[in-house]
């Protein structure tokens, strides 16, 4: 990699800072969520749609995020950003059940922005080092998924007497978004006067967004990132059910579904020096994305060594992810293409990601097995393969 000047490892914390928010919000409350059905008095079809909000969050505003960030700037518009985080960390907090709602919507219109313009600031800061610096904001997102949802349930016994455990616990998640707006507010009100972000973004053409739909290479990058976020969230969704029908024991389900997300953030470590020096990213993404493939049928075929399948599985996800997403700034031109390009590719992945956990569901119930289900999403995995090799091969939107 070459080396970072002195404003760009600034920049380097600063995308780092709002990449900690990215994840850790979603996934720390799964470890609570018992807890607040307890709580509240949640049934589990609405447990069910506190869990799939996220989602369906991020699909719904993932669009939305280019707009805003075409007529106020990519920073304002990160500033909007980690405010909705924050703001949505404390409301979910309340105690109650439309609170815990809103707040969520909040949270996911903050993520989606992060999401989307995250690529873009990369393409304008890191112009030469879009695929390493991806690694670094993706093993940050880890970083902040893992330490919130191994924090949860510890905070939630230290809770005061006032509050419930989960409402003490989830407020630990403030720490981030607030961290990163002491960082990004002074950058802000500094810059006030030279919109430099700004100036790229509203001085394009309004037509490109149209221009973006049209590019085969956008529809390429869509799909790979698509279907690569269905493939996770299809497996991920019922990865404990999975695991106790295959005879691993409740606790050891749980133990295997958190190393699934801790084998997420090691590709975002063990890629940065093969990107740094990778010339041609077609072999890397289609042996990564093929890999998704083998350990889906592994499971199948060798349901014992399930740990092995699972950890196998995470990696090669997420490093088809880590190497997918850098597409977003290499094949195109400026940080508004990128904008563009990333919100189309995010807002469809997720889309097309909330759909799967229902899909897989519904094959289950017909088959009453999961080798049918398990299938379908190693078919996904093979189509998912095939456009990830077409949007590695160096052409622009």
């Amino acid at each position: 990699m070459r080396r970072l000047t002195p404003v760009q490892w600034i920049a380097l914390l600063s995308v780092l800072l709002i990449a900690l928010n990215l994840r850790g919000p979603f996934t720390s409350l799964a470890p609570v969520l018992e807890q607040i059905m307890e709580s509240l008095h949640l049934s589990a079809s609405m447990a069910g749609i506190v869990t799939a909000l996220p989602l369906a969050a991020l699909a719904f505003f993932s669009p939305i995020a280019p707009k805003v960030a075409l007529k106020i700037g990519l920073e304002r518009a990160l500033i909007f950003a980690l405010m909705c985080i924050a703001i949505g960390v404390m409301v979910r907090s309340m105690g109650s059940v439309s609170p815990l709602l809103i707040g969520t919507v909040l949270l996911g219109a903050g993520i989606a922005f992060g999401n989307v313009l995250l690529p873009a600031v990369v393409k304008e800061e890191f112009p030469l080092q879009i695929s390493v610096i991806t690694s670094f904001y993706i093993f940050a997102m880890g970083i902040g998924s893992t330490l919130a949802s191994s924090a949860m349930v510890p905070l939630s016994q230290l809770a005061p007497d006032q509050i419930n455990g989960w409402q003490f616990a989830l407020l630990f998640n403030l720490l981030f978004p607030v961290a990163a707006l002491a960082f990004w507010l002074p950058k802000v009100f500094k810059n006030k006067t030279s919109a430099s972000h700004t100036t790229e973004i509203n001085t394009a053409p309004p037509e490109g967004m149209s221009s973006i739909l049209r590019s085969p290479v956008a529809w390429q990058v869509t799909l790979a990132l698509g279907i690569n976020s269905f493939t996770f969230y299809s497996l991920a969704g019922w990865l404990p059910k999975i695991l106790n029908d295959l005879g691993y024991s409740e606790l050891e389900a749980g133990y295997t579904y958190g190393f699934l997300q801790f084998s997420t953030m090691v590709p975002g470590l063990l890629l940065m020096p093969i990107l740094a020096k990778a010339k041609n990213h077609i072999l890397l993404i289609t042996i990564c994305a093929g890999g998704v493939v083998v350990s889906l049928v592994g499971l199948i075929v060798a349901p014992q060594w399930a740990v092995f399948w699972v950890a196998m599985f995470g990696l090669t996800n997420c490093s088809t992810f880590i190497v997918a997403i850098s597409f977003v700034g290499l094949r195109t031109k400026d940080s508004k293409q990128a904008a563009l390009l990333s919100g189309m590719s995010q807002s469809l992945g997720y889309s097309l990601a909330a759909t799967g956990p229902s899909l897989i569901g519904y094959l289950y119930t017909q088959t009453q097995g999961w080798t049918t289900p398990l299938l379908t999403i190693a078919g996904f995995g093979v189509v998912c393969t095939v456009f990830a090799a077409l949007a590695a091969r160096d052409k622009q939107v």
